[in-house]
C-alpha cells in the first residue's frame, strides 16, 4: 500500500460520488456496507480491463483499505479534465442560482 495517498472526493457527470487517488486513478461508488463504510471501484472495473483495484472509506472518509491492483496505465490527463469539469459545473451552478 502506498504511504502518501492523496484523496479528492468529487462527483461523476451524473452526480454520484467519485474518489480520485493521487490525480491518477478514479474510483466510482459501488456500494455501502452495514457498518456505513463505502466501497469504491476503479472506473476501469466494468471495461475490458476488469481492474480489481478498490478503496474502502469509513463514514468519516478515512481510508480503511486501498488495494492498488491496477492492470492498466494511469490516466492523469483524463483525471485532470474530469476535475476541471467538476469545478466548472459547480461555478456554473452558483452563477445560475444567482440569476434565479
Amino acid at each position: 500500500m502506498e504511504d502518501n495517498i492523496e484523496i479528492e472526493i468529487s462527483e461523476t457527470n451524473r452526480g454520484n460520488e467519485q474518489i480520485i487517488i493521487n490525480k491518477k486513478h478514479k474510483f466510482n461508488f459501488s456500494f455501502q456496507r452495514k457498518d456505513k463504510s463505502k466501497i469504491y471501484r476503479c472506473t476501469e472495473y466494468k471495461t475490458l480491463n476488469k481492474c480489481k483495484s478498490l478503496i474502502i472509506l469509513n463514514d468519516k472518509k478515512e481510508v480503511l483499505k486501498y488495494e492498488s491492483l491496477h492492470n492498466h496505465l494511469e490516466k492523469e490527463i483524463d483525471v485532470s479534465i474530469s476535475v476541471a469539469n467538476i469545478k466548472l459545473r459547480k461555478k456554473l451552478r452558483k452563477i445560475q442560482f444567482l440569476w434565479i
